[in-house]
């Protein structure tokens, strides 16, 4: 129930790096009690205009006001000390402590719970247990982190994010960057439960790529594009397509054609007998043709992300043949496996995809880079010429190529990501794990585009899709993984498309 009272209010804030504008004169206000989703394309100045609400940003002008104080936050403990708590998207954990001590981390400027090198461990283990029961999360203090599933341990950030103190009558603003973005269906029920119990003592930002999730959880949407807030509706004003129409400048995006779905024929561009790696995956045989995407689905520890770095060579497996090309490899690796005109595009991407330090343009040179050398240097104009081809054809912002990779939003990083092995002259299979985590719609039409494109021009896709639907849209053929095995297989130019309850049922 929320009430006229403002938690948040933001008047003009504006922030600049050099020449981009990513938050341009942005006034919103938030009420108690209100969950409020935040969308945009990447790139549109969502990550920002977060880390001026966390403190890690400061604002060029504008004012906040939180819980009717004006602040200036000169850091995320002032943030936290004013009531906002923050999940991020990518988990910060510490995952060899209890739930009770990560709770606690948040919270460690607080006084009494440890003396003389001696931590309380009644008090510390009592405190945790009522913040978890406040948000309604029944796990114990004393477990730890890093035996909990990945859901559970997002109900532990969320408890560290309202473990806020404010003081009394004032209400915590809490928010949750991508909190479902690497979660299965039966686990994000979950987390949308919790989220909808916070509004009970709390204000929320919720932000997500999956407009489905924001119509079904927040009260209100608001609309960020070009570093502008464009459109603030109540959800139940507001559809779907309204929303994307909003994100991508108003123009109406004509509806994906269907790729026609070929046939499998000829020499199959990677194939695998008996491939196992003990405890991971077991007994998987497959083919995947040229021109062909494959996906493989299945719920989290079901094996398929294992399999997929063990074809790039990244995972040894025990057993099994791997043909490329029909021939078959021994010692494979990933120079290997580049060499024979491989590449994966790992889940990980800011871990294992990029070099955040190196400016974009070296990023996309990073594996194919020979035809860009002066004898044995790299040349700046054939580097940034090539750079350039892929930033427009991506359609990647800031449209700059010599900017760290580590100030892209994560859609945008992931196009360069993308374009690394798409620039090589050669690619025979791409392998992607999770292409789309992070997207919003636009970045996704995108990212699909060059998986389309690159198939077409002769390369033989394996995908690991966030959803089912994304398999059916991509997919030619559909492998469903469980406990390390395949459990079906799904021809979709034989077959026809096959049920979405019936997917699941192979999966569990």
């Amino acid at each position: 129930m929320t009430d006229h009272h403002a938690v948040l209010k933001l008047t003009d804030i504006s922030r600049s790096f050099g020449t981009i504008k990513a938050v341009n004169s942005v006034s919103l206000e938030i009420r108690r009690g209100e969950v409020v989703g935040l969308v945009g394309e990447n790139g549109a100045g969502k990550s920002t205009l977060l880390k001026i609400l966390a403190g890690i940003e400061r604002p060029d002008s504008g004012q906040i006001e939180i819980n009717g104080k004006r602040v200036n936050f000169r850091g995320p403990n002032d943030a936290f000390k004013a009531g906002v708590g923050v999940v991020h998207q990518e988990q910060s954990l510490f995952t060899n402590l209890t739930v009770a001590e990560n709770i606690d981390k948040q919270n460690s400027n607080r006084r009494g719970l440890s003396r003389f090198g001696i931590q309380h461990w009644s008090r510390l283990n009592r405190e945790a247990a009522a913040v978890l029961d406040k948000i309604g999360v029944k796990l114990s203090p004393k477990a730890i982190v890093g035996d909990l599933s990945f859901v559970d341990r997002q109900m532990v950030e969320i408890a560290r994010a309202v473990c806020v103190d404010p003081g009394a009558g004032v209400t915590p603003l809490v928010i949750l960057d991508e909190p479902t973005a690497v979660l299965e269906q039966a686990e994000t029920e979950v987390l949308e439960r919790e989220i909808r119990n916070l509004r009970r003592f709390a204000s929320v930002i919720f932000v997500s790529h999956r407009l489905d999730e924001i119509l079904r959880i927040c009260d209100r949407v608001v609309v960020m594009r070009s570093g502008k807030l464009v459109s603030d509706r109540l959800t139940r004003d507001i559809t779907k397509d309204d929303l994307f129409i909003s994100m991508v400048d108003d123009v109406a995006i004509a509806p994906h054609r269907s790729r026609s779905r070929p046939r499998a024929s000829g020499n199959p561009a990677i194939s695998v007998r008996g491939l196992s790696r003990k405890g991971r995956f077991k007994d998987i045989s497959f083919s995947a043709h040229r021109g062909r995407i494959v996906a493989l689905v299945g719920t989290n520890g079901s094996g398929r992300g294992a399999l997929a770095r063990s074809l790039f060579g990244a995972e040894a497996h025990d057993r099994g043949t791997i043909e490329v090309n029909g021939k078959p490899v021994s010692g494979w690796s990933i120079g290997r496996a580049v060499a024979a005109g491989l590449a994966y595009v790992p889940a990980e991407r800011k871990t294992e995809g990029m070099i955040g330090g190196f400016s974009a343009a070296r990023n996309v040179a990073l594996v194919h880079h020979d035809a860009l050398k002066t004898g044995h240097f790299l040349s700046p104009g054939r580097l940034a010429r090539l750079a350039q081809t892929w930033f427009d054809r991506l359609d990647v912002k800031p449209n700059n190529i010599d900017l760290p990779l580590s100030q892209f939003s994560g859609g945008n990083q992931q196009k360069v990501v993308l374009a690394k092995w798409l620039t090589s002259p050669d690619l025979k299979v791409l392998i992607l794990d999770h292409p789309l985590r992070g997207l919003d719609v636009g970045a996704s039409q995108a990212v699909n585009h060059q998986i389309r494109r690159a198939c077409d021009e002769g390369a033989a896709v394996i995908m690991i899709p966030d959803t089912i639907e994304e398999a059916l849209e991509m997919a030619d053929e559909i492998l469903v993984m469980r406990d390390g095995e395949l459990s079906a297989r799904h021809d979709l130019t034989v077959q026809g498309t096959p049920a979405i309850q019936d997917i699941m049922a192979e999966m569990v």
